[in-house]
């Protein structure tokens, strides 16, 4: 089997066309509702990209971990989910 198209591709499918998705869906909420959506809801909207980052990067980490059989990324796995938590217990007050 090869390993791209069984590991990389699916990724790649996964983020890029939910990136396309997610951001055409912000740009649609920005030209329908103007400057004063961003201005009400800056703080969420952060948070929900801030969110995209974190799970693409979560999957990347996990991706790498299994691939290259090593235990330090779960690790760094383990520490970024506990600084995210920590940044959005501390926001979303």
């Amino acid at each position: 089997m090869d390993l791209f198209s069984h590991s990389w591709l699916p990724y790649l499918y996964q983020y890029f066309f939910g990136l396309i998705i997610f951001g055409g869906g912000l740009y649609a909420v920005f030209k329908a509702y103007g400057d004063d959506f961003w201005v009400k809801y800056r703080k969420w909207i952060i948070i929900l990209i801030w969110g995209f980052i974190y799970v693409a990067s979560i999957h990347l980490f996990m991706t790498l971990a299994a691939l290259e059989n090593q235990g330090n990324y779960y690790f760094l796995i383990l520490l970024f989910y506990l600084i995210n938590v920590s940044i959005l217990s501390k926001k979303i007050q």
